[in-house]
């Protein structure tokens, strides 16, 4: 066994060092490789074991990594994996916790990511032959010195079991590492290390082949939808991606760059970055420029961290919230039980705040909790206030602020405004967000799946209704942010007038839309955003389908409500007919009081005036006319207006609402 000390080619770069994290707190080291753009292929007992609780609750991947018991590189970055597919449901058919020859024969699993892995590392091609060959084996052993190579000769034990054996053995820590047939003069991934002997005498592979060909297949492609916004996810040097779940990121597993840098991106989810010193040990700075990143620097070794949306810091001595002001009034009501947050507790509320909670309410709740009237138990006005100066500014109250508070309680004030006047106070934020507070104040913290990331050059909104203004977009260098707004009716409000903006469709993907500001130059790369609010006036970012249905609203001389549009296309979307639409439109209140009391001709001359902005052609109102006379329904009549040409043409013209893309998703 040799250890490889070049891990900047092919195959080497390939081969990741793994971190799984058990439900019942458990962590252990595994190996797998990259075989597509973001799929590492590894073992199953890797991200699911019963003895530990069954699923893998977190999974690190690390690519072309160092690591022994002093030294730990991460020249490609390092990222959690956001889904994984196992061969089967359990490797340990029989239930004894070792692994059978059959049980390694399903002893595959394929980890998914949220970026371009192979963009960076390269990918590991893979061979599906059930010959034995000579065979070079790569992984992580506890017992090496960092990636370790070993060679020998692999049985194949087709068709009998998708397993090859191999007399010789790198050990435990490199289970889901690669075997590779390099025979053809390109590595290929012939198959993962399942398990072996303590003595490492012999291995045993689980094999890319016979009836595991078909679950790899499929599991390469299941996962694609991970990929959708890849390009605004960093990769690299100094990378530690997190994912849109929960994550729990550790200091001394940080992929550092060549100048000592760090740069956490924690996403959506409430992600704690669990620090190597006490808080003391470290020093803290937001820039102007941009107000989102912490920047953490360790004052023992000059490790300098730019913490994107991680919502905790985790430290020997404390807890730190990384939190937008809204998000802190919330993390401040603890003041009021003489605690800090517990990190659950936090998550829940904001949680609801997200989901629509007001804070008056989440406030009302704490001033119920019987943690609060264990504290509060008296029913005296000033007694309560008295308790609240101590419990919360920790000092006692002056006369004049206590005569102040106990005066506006008893005309009538409640308790929980009071206390709320306390806990936002701004003597209590100076205490929070002191040294010794646990509050850390950024412009925007991704805490929660409905919360929008704002970053650099990148927003990822969420899956419901967001609404975003250019001034909290950051611009990258070259002065454009990519924006992501995925399902839900996603808004962008721009600073000035829609004159002074350049609009163009990708000519790449016609389903993202160019948006230049001429007066300042900064260019969107829009991607499900469905409305632009100019100064001026509103355009929808709509389908050919979606925009027929948009278009309907002509027939009342106006564009379309947000809301009222947006339940028209989710009706659409799950399986509501055009002509149903259209004939709801047609049989509306505001359609009978516009149209009801006209006769035919005097109605498709109120259709040209309406729709089309112009009096009918005497020709054309003939021809309309005799239609309706002849049966054509009114409701099919105004069809043919709102998607007539002239009508296209109107409005999806400069003054018009509709801006034409490829696809938009709205619900």
């Amino acid at each position: 066994m040799i250890e490889i000390h070049n891990r900047s080619i092919t195959p080497y770069k390939e081969v990741c060092y793994i971190q799984t994290y058990w439900p019942d707190g458990t962590v252990s080291r595994a190996s797998g490789s990259v075989v597509g753009v973001n799929d590492v292929l590894t073992a199953l007992h890797v991200v699911y074991d019963a003895s530990h609780g069954g699923w893998a609750a977190q999974i690190m991947v690390t690519p072309g990594a160092d690591i022994d018991t002093s030294t730990f590189s991460a020249p490609y970055g390092t990222y959690a994996a956001s889904n994984w597919i196992g061969r089967t449901g359990n490797w340990d058919f029989d239930g004894n916790g070792l692994l059978s020859t059959a049980e390694s024969s399903a002893d595959m699993a394929l980890i998914g990511l949220n970026v371009n892995l192979g963009a960076i590392t390269g990918i590991l091609g893979t061979s599906f032959a059930t010959t034995s060959f000579q065979a070079v084996m790569l992984g992580y052993p506890a017992r090496g010195t960092g990636l370790m190579q070993e060679t020998g000769y692999a049985t194949s034990y087709s068709p009998s079991y998708s397993v090859y054996h191999v007399n010789t053995g790198l050990g435990a820590g490199a289970s889901g590492g690669p075997i590779l047939d390099t025979s053809s003069g390109t590595p290929l991934v012939r198959g993962v290390l399942s398990g072996g002997d303590k003595n490492d005498t012999y291995s045993v592979y689980s094999g890319l082949n016979d009836s595991n060909v078909a679950w790899y297949t499929q599991a390469l492609t299941a996962n694609d939808d991970l990929l959708l916004d890849s390009a605004g996810r960093k990769v690299g040097a100094g990378v530690v991606g997190g994912t849109d779940y929960s994550d729990t990121l550790y200091e001394y597993r940080f992929s550092v760059d060549a100048s000592l840098s760090s740069s956490v991106y924690g996403y959506k989810g409430a992600d704690i970055a669990v620090m190597s010193g006490y808080s003391y040990n470290y020093s803290y700075n937001i820039e102007s420029l941009e107000t989102n990143v912490l920047k953490v620097t360790n004052n023992n070794n000059g490790l300098q961290v730019d913490l994107h949306d991680v919502n905790v810091l985790s430290f020997a001595d404390k807890y730190s919230y990384i939190l937008s002001e809204n998000q802190a009034q919330i993390a401040r009501l603890y003041t009021v039980l003489d605690r800090v947050p517990d990190i659950g507790g936090l998550d829940n509320w904001l949680e609801s705040y997200s989901n629509g909670m007001s804070f008056s309410a989440i406030a009302n709740s704490f001033t119920h909790s019987q943690e609060f009237l264990n504290i509060y138990n008296t029913a005296n006005n000033q007694s309560y206030v008295m308790q609240l100066y101590s419990t919360i500014l920790d000092r006692p109250g002056d006369s004049a602020g206590v005569m102040h508070w106990t005066n506006e309680l008893d005309r009538g004030m409640s308790r929980d405004e009071v206390m709320t006047h306390f806990t936002n106070s701004l003597e209590n934020h100076l205490i929070t967000e002191s040294e010794s507070g646990f509050i850390k104040i950024v412009g925007n913290s991704a805490w929660t799946s409905r919360d929008s990331v704002i970053q650099k050059g990148v927003v990822f909104a969420s899956e419901a209704n967001d609404s975003l203004g250019q001034g909290q977009l950051l611009l990258d260098s070259s002065n454009t942010s990519r924006i992501y707004g995925y399902s839900g009716g996603d808004s962008l409000t721009l600073s000035n007038i829609s004159s002074t903006y350049q609009r163009y469709i990708d000519s790449a993907d016609s389903s993202i839309l160019h948006l230049t500001d001429i007066n300042s130059s900064a260019h969107f790369l829009l991607n499900d955003i469905n409305v632009l609010n100019f100064q001026d006036k509103s355009v929808y970012i709509l389908s050919e389908d979606q925009a027929q249905i948009a278009r309907l609203y002509t027939v009342f001389d106006r564009i379309p409500d947000f809301d009222g549009l947006q339940n028209w296309l989710e009706a659409s979307s799950n399986g509501m007919s055009f002509d149903t639409i259209a004939n709801s439109f047609s049989q509306s209140q505001e359609f009978a009081l516009r149209y009801n009391a006209v006769n035919n001709y005097d109605f498709a001359n109120q259709l040209y005036n309406t729709i089309l902005g112009r009096a009918g052609e005497e020709e054309g109102l003939g021809h309309w006319t005799n239609a309706l006379n002849s049966g054509l329904s009114r409701s099919d009549a105004m069809i043919q207006f709102t998607e007539s040409t002239e009508n296209h043409l109107l409005t999806e013209g400069d003054s018009g609402f509709i801006q034409i893309v490829g696809s938009s998703a709205w619900a």
